[in-house]
């Protein structure tokens, strides 16, 4: 109680200093544990989160999980902090492979060749042409179908020179059945028989030699001996381990060791190893690979001093890497470090900690081994490294249009922000695909420091860029453009994230940028402290843009992040352009002068809108739903785009436009912040029924998915749940607005709707609900529920456009048919699930709208009996939605607490839902359906926008 006290004052503290303040960045702080953190949001496809605790834990991913490269460092006097993505870097594709979802192609026959077929000069040009991998259609990376016994595959490839030079260069390989593999005619694989997937071998020397000009003809062989067959195959260089010093390599080094059981000091310094023998690593197996110390007993003692720069203790991370077969302990001055188990490993890494470090000081180490091996092979090794330091974590703050991150980097500080200013009070920031990254660096010692930081982006996979990515400079402004090759609007089935249009990076500002090697570019970054003198490469993947920051500053640094969809969608045979850009004649650059001279003004409305939200949000409901309010605003704004069609009618839509009942679970947020983004979302509904391309009595369900809209492409009609929905959202519309006039321009097609709803009557029969988890439920007393409140959501309209007959006649009718519900329905300390259901249940949160629109339909008795039963039902994370699932509805438990006024009901149903998003183990963006006692299970449910339901509480307030 007194946390929340001591919240509420901070609240009331923030509103009076904040209140005609140009610019604060302070916050009301967020302690939410979010599932996923949202960073940015330039378009529905387009979205990425952060799902790990910290944001070095892991890459940055879409909301459909693919991962997006996207990397930071920060380097405080020479020192090098890694604040955000994961450091390590996958192989570089020379020549790529179908197991990477990615395409090649070579020319194949299934008849024998002529001898020389794997020699770069044999004549293939009869030989068909086809895209890898090849084989039988049950192995997903097959592009082209090999129903033969055998096969052969020429591919011809380019090869980088200055790769040959500084990287490890692999084949990688997938086959079933049997395989050779050439490359410049010398066999490098042989395989008789058997199946493999993703092999990696090592190209030797001599092969590499005839590789030297810059081509290489990779030519394969594969047998067909059994049902299933597969060929793929490609060629990588292999990404230097960047910024890692080798202490003490593994492999190759001189130790002391004894096969006889030492004393117990064997682990520390001053241990005397004078009888053991001396031996180079690795130990192991005689005639293992890589093994030059045999060792063929049970037990085997090792001991390894190691001297080194004592400076690496303080501006570097210690790490140990070792391999083992069977068991390893592991010590280092004394102290234990690890304790494998009988797995055998190779190469596992691990963080040496500080209470070991301490020991280090002095620049000395003594590393102990004891290994275990109890049949078969055997083999140990283990070394030190320093790699750079992750920088240290402090907070995150998730709010609704920012998330805020704070990281100590030695003596700094760092504040990181994301920011996707998605206000939905300012159609023209609200409609710009443009994010912020903002940063800012704080001496904590008062002192002077020189400070950089260092982005680093790869979008080659996620946006199939190919070698297209580019950066050029253009009136001041600096940007990285990259996007899939070769692209074709409309043409290509491509909806992936992206199908069309184009990433953007970049800022108008001193800056310093690079394209190339990753593993260079950092190495430049981590010695110079800029990319001024980067070496030219003619290599596109990696993207990496450097600037100086000046300490303790005022206001924020930043970069700006926008994406050009180039169309929204093909509607109804009309192609859009977004609504920053509805002629289709602005230029990406004017996007971004806009967003650059805007800068200052957009963040100041962004903080103070953040503040705002859970000012109110607090006050509505509680610290826990303010939490839940902001994560839920950003999620639920983030999953729309808008454009203007040929007529200036504003479209706000998803990339399925609907479905209609989406749209309604989102509605509330939409009601409270701005109805006209509201009538943007139905639009295209009531186009669809008014145009005469839709004759039935009740709204669509939905209008087909990106990229082409031209009517519904989901499954079933839902005539009384999309007819309810659509009426109880205007007639919401008219109360927040207190203006009718939008249900009177759309009047004969809401008439027809009401009419439809009155028709069918209270017994919903055999109607699809579209809020159950029940594929079929017939009868079904919510979705009832949802036609009377429609029937006297008309009559409301009716009544406010002062046509009183038609308001009685709709307005009684759902008196009635609310007391033939509660006799079909009633079920004693309860109502049904459905009316045929005996002993059945489920949340009526329907009703909600009743109280909202002050319609009094049903008796107040229902909503009291239903609440005091569904208290009976909680699990560990709230109410399940009905008798049929053990799963609860997000946002309609959020509707469900707000049957009524009773803040305690109202939190009984909230705390267990915050606790969920607070504990999941599913690190997905916000969920909104899950398991009521298992915050392990999956859900097909996430990062949708009907989170935006979760403002139901607050809308109550506005509509008092």
């Amino acid at each position: 109680m007194a946390k929340h006290l001591i919240y509420l004052l901070f609240i009331f503290l923030m509103m009076a200093c904040t209140r005609g303040t140009k610019y604060s960045d302070e916050t009301i702080k967020n302690e939410l544990r979010a599932p996923s953190y949202p960073l940015f949001s330039l378009h529905p496809q387009v979205r990425l989160w952060s799902s790990a605790d910290k944001l070095t834990d892991r890459n940055i991913t879409f909301t459909n999980g693919k991962t997006f490269p996207f990397v930071g460092f920060l380097r405080v006097d020479g020192v090098i902090y890694r604040f955000m993505g994961s450091e390590e870097l996958p192989m570089q594709a020379i020549a790529p492979m179908g197991f990477d979802s990615e395409k090649w192609e070579g020319r194949f026959t299934s008849l024998m060749p002529e001898v020389g077929w794997e020699q770069p000069g044999f004549d293939d040009k009869y030989w068909q042409v086809g895209e890898g991998a090849f084989g039988t259609k049950d192995r997903r990376e097959v592009k082209t179908q090999w129903l033969s016994s055998d096969i052969w595959v020429r591919r011809e490839v380019v090869v980088d020179p200055y790769l040959l030079e500084h990287r490890k260069i692999y084949l990688r390989y997938s086959h079933d059945d049997g395989l050779q593999l050439y490359i410049n005619g010398k066999q490098l694989v042989s395989k008789v028989d058997g199946t493999a997937s993703n092999v990696k071998v090592e190209i030797p020397d001599s092969i590499l030699d005839t590789m030297r000009e810059g081509k290489a003809l990779i030519a394969a062989h594969c047998e067909n001996k059994g049902k299933s067959a597969l060929l793929d195959f490609g060629l990588f260089a292999d990404e230097p381990e960047t910024l890692i010093e080798k202490v003490a390599p593994m492999g190759k080094w001189l130790g002391r060791y004894t096969t006889e059981e030492p004393d117990e000091a064997w682990t520390t310094a001053t241990f005397n190893d004078g009888t053991w023998a001396e031996g180079e690593a690795m130990f192991g197996t005689e005639g293992e690979q890589d093994v030059h110390t045999p060792w063929n007993t049970s037990r085997l003692w090792v001991r390894r001093k190691v001297v080194f720069d004592s400076l690496l203790v303080k501006n570097k991370q210690l790490c140990m890497r070792y391999s083992h077969n069977d068991a390893i302990r592991l010590f280092i001055n004394g102290k234990q470090l690890v304790s494998s188990g009988f797995k055998a490993k190779n190469d596992v890494r691990t963080e040496i900690p500080d209470s070991i470090v301490e020991t280090m000081k002095n620049g000395e180490a003594l590393i102990a081994a004891r290994c275990e091996n109890w049949g078969g092979k055997a083999w140990a090794d283990f070394g030190l490294y320093a790699e750079p330091k992750e920088a240290v974590q402090k907070s995150v703050d998730v709010q609704a249009t920012q998330t805020h991150y704070m990281f100590e980097c030695g003596d700094v500080e760092l504040k990181l922000t994301f920011t996707t200013p998605y206000l939905l009070n300012d159609l023209k920031v609200l409609s710009q695909p443009v994010n912020y990254i903002s940063y800012q660096a704080k001496a904590l010692d008062g002192k002077e420091h020189d400070v950089a930081i260092y982005f680093e982006v790869d979008p080659h996979k996620t946006f199939r860029a190919g070698q297209t990515t580019q950066i050029y400079e253009k009136d001041g402004l600096v940007l990285m453009k990259t996007g899939r090759e070769n692209q074709k609007l409309w043409v290509d089935k491509e909806k992936d994230a992206p199908g069309w249009g184009y990433l953007y990076l970049g800022t108008k500002g001193d800056v310093t940028y690079a394209q190339g090697d990753a593993a260079e570019m950092r190495t430049h970054f981590m010695k110079e402290g800029d990319l001024k003198e980067m070496r030219k490469s003619d290599e596109k993947r990696y993207t990496a843009f450097a600037q100086e920051l000046e300490l303790d500053s005022a206001f924020p640094q930043h970069l700006t992040i926008s994406f050009d969809g180039l169309c929204t969608m093909s509607y109804f045979g009309e192609d859009l352009f977004p609504y920053w850009n509805k002629e289709g004649t602005k230029k990406i650059e004017e996007l971004y002068e806009n967003a650059e001279k805007d800068y200052k003004e957009v963040m100041a409305k962004c903080y103070a809108f953040d503040r705002q939200l859970m000012e109110e949000a607090y006050l509505a409901g509680g610290k826990e739903y303010a939490e839940l309010c902001a994560l839920a605003y950003h999620q639920t704004v983030a999953s729309f785009q808008m454009s203007e069609t040929s007529d200036n009618e504003m479209l706000y839509f998803t990339p399925l436009v609907g479905t209609v009942d989406t749209y309604y679970a989102a509605s509330p947020l939409f009601l409270y912040y701005n109805p006209e983004i509201l009538k943007a979302m139905l639009a295209p509904f009531f186009y669809y029924s008014e145009s005469g391309k839709w004759n039935k009595p009740y709204p669509a369900h939905d209008l087909g998915g990106y990229p082409f809209v031209n009517g519904p492409g989901k499954g079933a009609d839902l005539p009384i749940e999309e007819a309810g929905n659509m009426l109880i959202m205007v007639a919401a519309m008219a109360k927040v607005e207190q203006d009718v006039s939008y249900a009177e321009k759309h009047w004969e097609t809401l008439s027809k709707w009401a009419n439809y709803l009155l028709e069918n009557g209270t017994d919903t029969k055999e109607q699809i609900n579209a809020g159950s988890f029940v594929s079929r439920c017939p009868h079904h007393a919510n979705l009832s529920v949802k036609g009377v409140l429609g029937i006297a959501s008309y009559g409301l309209l009716a009544r406010m456009l002062k046509k009183q007959e038609e308001a009685d006649k709709y307005l009684s009718a759902a008196k009635e048919m609310s007391k033939e519900w509660e006799m079909l329905a009633n079920d004693g300390d309860h109502y049904r699930l459905a009316f045929d259901r005996l002993d059945s249940w489920g949340q009526k949160y329907n009703l909600v709208w009743d109280r909202l629109l002050g319609l009094n339909i049903f008796p107040e008795r229902v909503i009291e009996q239903e609440t005091a039963f569904y208290a009976t039902k909680f699990g560990t994370y709230g109410c399940p939605l009905d008798s049929e699932t053990n799963n609860v509805k997000a946002e309609w438990s959020v509707w469900t607490a707000s049957l009524n006024k009773d803040s305690v009901q109202f939190r009984k149903f909230l705390l267990p839902l915050y606790q969920f998003m607070n504990e999941t183990k599913t690190r997905v963006p916000m969920p909104d359906a899950y398991n009521v006692s298992d915050k392990g299970t999956l859900t097909r449910y996430w990062g949708r926008p009907v989170v935006g339901g979760y403002f139901i509480r607050l809308l109550e307030k506005e509509m008092e």
